[in-house]
């Protein structure tokens, strides 16, 4: 399979897009399959970023798109196993209420409601719940909030064929704005459905954060948009709905909560200064300019170097290394990084449905954290570097037995406590 590039931007359909990196061509499939699983698609697709560069657009994207059935039908990410990610939902979901009047029976729906965690916290309320998420081994956990679980993509035709002119009071998609084939599209239908008075939650890496820290593994095959700030109230604005309020997180290693509503909704003084705010801070980093994109570049290239440099140094020096935290984000590391079985002897994840799976192109084995702990590795390598304290206070019998971590991003560290 072979993906024809992109020529015009996803928003504005300029065909001014310049390229900002290149990871190479990397696997779409992140692990090796089950017994019951279907095959895997096994080929390597590009990816490559590039910028919009037309003076009223900005948008950061991906060159490629890849088939959203190959990404979504299956799905291995579960928001249920993280302590940080649960708290996080959770306050995503009681922000979104402070910002409405919610009334018994009203309905709130979850975008890409993944296990239904972020659901389970309006169980309390008398409402309807409502989760959209495509990925079917996902419906599973989901049904078991009391959820009405619509297994589909999102869009207004689907939520209208099961709820008629109903609105939603709360609508929230965490993680899900930057997997857009067409965010046109997906906005005018948000505007659709959003009730008068209602809230709509966008939660996102964003992108200033992303080139701060160096988190180039962000850069995945489904997200296809990296987005600031300019960018997203520019798309909502197309559709008469705007931000009324914005609020920076540390989720996913630094993401921005955004509170939409209808344009004809007020907007209070307190959020008003948040927005201000994030303006004037992108304006200083200069985004519609090469400097701060080029920067990124070099940074990381540095890091590659470094990293892939004291792996090598210290397996050549008899250490164990094991991965830990088997993710998405991961494998674009691993993959960009060159770090394979050669040099890394297994991942430990606290997944079940991952063990015993390879990941492809790396082919390293996933085994239980317990597993792992036992074979007394040197060092752990983290992955998922943005739930590191976590994983500090999940780790102290490691530490006191002498090993240490290898932390890749934001910067190249080792860490022994």
């Amino acid at each position: 399979m072979t993906l024809e590039p992109r020529k015009t931007c996803r928003i504005c359909n300029s065909d001014q897009l310049t390229t900002i990196m290149s990871l190479g061509e990397q696997y779409i499939a992140a692990y090796t399959p089950k017994d019951t699983d279907p095959e895997p698609i096994l080929d390597k697709f590009p990816l490559e970023l590039v910028r919009c560069t037309a003076s009223h657009c900005g948008l950061v994207q991906l060159r490629h798109s890849t088939p959203s059935d190959i990404l979504y039908e299956r799905y291995f990410y579960r928001s249920g196993i993280n302590k940080t990610m649960i708290e996080n939902l959770n306050e995503v979901v009681t922000q979104a209420m402070s910002k409405v009047q919610l009334n018994e029976n009203d309905i709130v729906l979850d975008i890409g409601c993944n296990d239904g965690t972020l659901l389970k916290n309006y169980q309390a309320k008398k409402l309807r719940l409502v989760g959209i998420d495509p990925a079917k081994n996902m419906a599973e956990f989901s049904k078991e909030t009391g959820a009405h679980i619509i297994v589909d993509y999102f869009s207004a035709k689907s939520f209208v064929e099961h709820y008629n002119h109903e609105k939603a009071k709360i609508i929230t998609s965490v993680a899900v704005f930057y997997d857009l084939e067409d965010p046109n599209q997906f906005v005018s239908d948000i505007a659709k459905i959003l009730d008068e008075n209602g809230v709509w939650v966008i939660e996102l890496k964003y992108l200033p954060t992303m080139i701060f820290q160096n988190a180039f593994d962000n850069i995945v095959h489904e997200h296809l948009e990296y987005y600031h700030f300019a960018v997203i109230e520019h798309v909502l604005e197309k559709y008469s709905l705007k931000a009324i309020d914005a609020l920076l997180n540390d989720s996913n290693g630094g993401s921005v909560r955004i509170f939409v509503k209808h344009a004809s909704q007020p907007i209070d003084e307190e959020s008003e200064k948040h927005l201000s705010e994030l303006r004037r801070s992108e304006e200083a980093m200069n985004l519609s300019t090469d400097r701060p994109y080029e920067e990124f570049l070099h940074r990381c290239e540095k890091l590659k170097e470094q990293t892939v440099s004291f792996i090598k140094k210290e397996v050549n020096a008899k250490k164990k290394i094991h991965v830990y935290g088997a993710s998405t984000k991961g494998n674009t590391i691993l993959q960009y990084y060159g770090l394979d079985d050669n040099l890394i002897d297994a991942i430990a994840d606290r997944n079940p449905d991952k063990w015993s799976r390879k990941t492809i192109g790396t082919n390293l084995k996933i085994i239980s954290e317990e597993e792992s702990r036992s074979l007394n590795p040197d060092y752990y390598f983290i992955l998922p570097w943005h739930f590191l304290e976590e994983f500090r206070q999940r780790e102290k019998e490691f530490f006191k037995n002498g090993g240490k971590f290898i932390v890749p991003l934001p910067d190249f560290k080792i860490i022994d406590k």
